[in-house]
């Protein structure tokens, strides 16, 4: 406790941390609290586990003043899981103390109007996500023209393409003389570079974040193709069968496939994505960390700055290309000096980039094999000979399944074999079709499927189709085939008039060539056809008679005038001249 007070803190700040089990500030936490005492901009970089929330939350309470109703600290992370464990973190530590700071906390997934009413408190320190805390800013709702602390934890995350413009807003909100610091475990040379506009002449306080890796945690690496690892699993769990393993891949869709095999398979597994809800993530975390789940699968934002006691396995399902992402990975075992594995599942591609981190970083990895359920050493040459024969024989396996045999007969058996049925025997899936309908095809062809190719080739080649077959078409279609061919006087039709291909223009100069009386007596009606009379209407004064055309009309209207009577509408036409 005399240690944290020749540091500056205050009396209650360095018993809170006394009774946290810190019996002497970390190394980190000696590092970086006169900067953050003095107001200074400052980058704060260290191992996984080593100390750096309370590096920068002891000087931030020791410096704050309770009486004032106003925003004095805001500390911001790039997830909601990350904010609500610094949360945590920040309220027990408060509550420690006894000095009655009053803390809010904005996370995206609460409501807006809990946090409020949480902000009406005019709480001292604002903890949240970095999004959330930028709408609220820009909303009017959190004023932080009083704010004396920014801290970006996890700000390599914060400075990305994708969270620069949210972080950005919320630097340039706050007052010119706020001290703006950025901690995470690593701090890549890019991130300095992006937040430079905004920091004056920062303090870079940064530790070897390798330590850790190579003193408390052992690094195993095993081969294993891309369509075995979720089978390696599987292995996994019942040669090794960890106490709480942490999971880790590289997107959603990889969990996705990961959960559904480890449900399938039994395992007490829980998922821990960015896309479920605020209480779904509690849950998974508070199962995991209480240990009625052995095994958390994740993604590397979901459980960034996740701290969870006494993990003893760390599995990469895939490596990352950047190999920071890996130490992060890595620091979620071996914390607070326990000892931890971190486990490499990779393929060929993969294990080169698991050289490359360890040459990075400055540790090695333990070669492994799972033979007979017992995990074994071995040597890397005898490791990497054998990750690459089984990549070969993968590789041969699937040309072999894809190469077509070269003739017109090999062609046809592959065919046959790609697309053929259960043969006798049980053959399955792969083997040639055994049914009749290929040799009843040969037998209407004219080839029995019994001859060599020797005999079929010499034996002559035989129609096809019968010779009693009938030609195309329908029945009046070879009907006026055979008229065709018929001589032009020969054409005669059931009437006895003679016929042509234009029938309509032949019936009509037939009929035409009758005699009048014929022609009459064809169009008499039937006698046994009764023809009921047609009814005339009654002819009205003004109707024109009945036969009379148009022409007629005109020329009528044309000798009356247009002063006579029959011209006039109404008055009653004049009876036609007689002929």
């Amino acid at each position: 406790m005399h240690e944290f007070k020749v540091l500056g803190f205050r009396d209650e700040i360095a018993q809170a941390l006394s009774s946290f089990g810190f019996a002497a500030p970390t190394e980190i936490q000696t590092l970086a609290a006169a900067s953050m005492l003095a107001g200074k901009d400052a980058f704060i970089s260290s191992s996984t586990g080593s100390g750096k929330t309370f590096a920068y939350l002891a000087p931030i309470f020791s410096g704050i003043d309770p009486a004032l109703g106003t925003v004095q600290a805001i500390v911001a992370a790039p997830t909601h899981d990350l904010a609500a464990q610094l949360f945590r973190e920040t309220e027990r530590l408060a509550e420690a103390s006894g000095l009655g700071f009053r803390i809010a906390q904005a996370l995206g997934s609460v409501p807006l109007s809990r946090q409020l009413q949480r902000l009406a408190a005019k709480p001292q320190v604002v903890v949240g996500s970095a999004g959330r805390i930028r709408d609220l800013i820009s909303g009017g709702y959190l004023d932080a023209s009083a704010c004396r602390w920014l801290v970006l934890d996890e700000a390599d995350r914060l400075f990305e393409k994708e969270a620069i413009d949210i972080a950005g807003d919320i630097l340039d909100a706050v007052p010119q003389a706020c001290a703006r610091v950025l901690v995470s475990a690593t701090i890549p040379e890019r991130t300095v570079e992006r937040s430079s506009k905004w920091f004056r002449e920062p303090e870079r306080l940064f530790l070897d974040s390798t330590e850790s890796l190579r003193t408390s945690i052992e690094h195993w690496c095993f081969h294993a193709a891309s369509r075995s690892k979720v089978e390696f699993l599987r292995k996994f769990e019942a040669a090794v069968k960890p106490e709480r393993c942490l999971l880790f891949a590289s997107s959603n869709a990889a969990i996705f496939t990961i959960a559904r095999k480890l449900e399938y398979l039994g395992f007490s597994a829980a998922i821990l994505k960015s896309d479920k809800e605020g209480n779904e993530r509690k849950s998974a975390i508070e199962d995991f960390a209480a240990g009625r789940v052995r095994w958390l699968v994740t993604t590397d934002l979901g459980a960034r700055g996740l701290d969870v006691p006494d993990v003893s396995h760390v599995l990469s399902f895939d490596l990352p290309e950047e190999p920071s992402v890996y130490v992060h990975r890595a620091g979620r075992t071996g914390r607070a000096g326990k000892h931890g594995v971190s486990i490499a599942l990779a393929d060929l591609v993969e294990l080169k980039r698991a050289s490359r981190i360890a040459v990075r970083y400055g540790f090695p990895f333990v070669c492994k094999i799972l033979d007979s359920g017992v995990v074994h050493d071995i040597e890397p040459e005898n490791f990497f000979a054998l990750a690459e024969e089984e990549e070969s024989v993968r590789k041969e396996v699937r040309l072999e399944a894809v190469r077509k045999p070269e003739g017109r007969r090999g062609g046809q058996q592959a065919r046959t074999r790609s697309y053929g049925d259960q043969g006798p025997g049980g053959q399955g899936f792969g083997s040639p079709r055994q049914s009749d309908s290929r040799p009843r095809a040969r037998a209407m062809a004219g080839l029995d499927p019994r001859e060599n190719r020797e005999n079929r080739d010499r034996r002559p080649m035989e129609p096809r189709r019968p010779a009693d077959r009938q030609p195309y078409g329908d029945r009046r279609s070879q009907e006026r085939q055979a008229t065709d061919r018929q001589p032009q006087g020969d054409r005669q039709q059931p009437d006895g008039r003679r016929a042509s291909r234009s029938g309509r223009h032949d019936q009509a100069r037939t009929r035409t060539d009758q005699p009048r009386a014929d022609q009459a007596r064809t169009e008499q009606p039937r006698a046994d056809r009764p023809q009921a009379p047609r009814p005339q209407p009654d002819k009205a004064q003004g109707e024109r008679p009945a036969g009379e055309g148009r022409n007629k009309r005109k020329r009528r209207r044309g000798k009356g005038g247009h002063g006579s009577q029959a011209g006039q509408p109404g008055a009653p036409d004049a009876q036609p001249d007689a002929q």
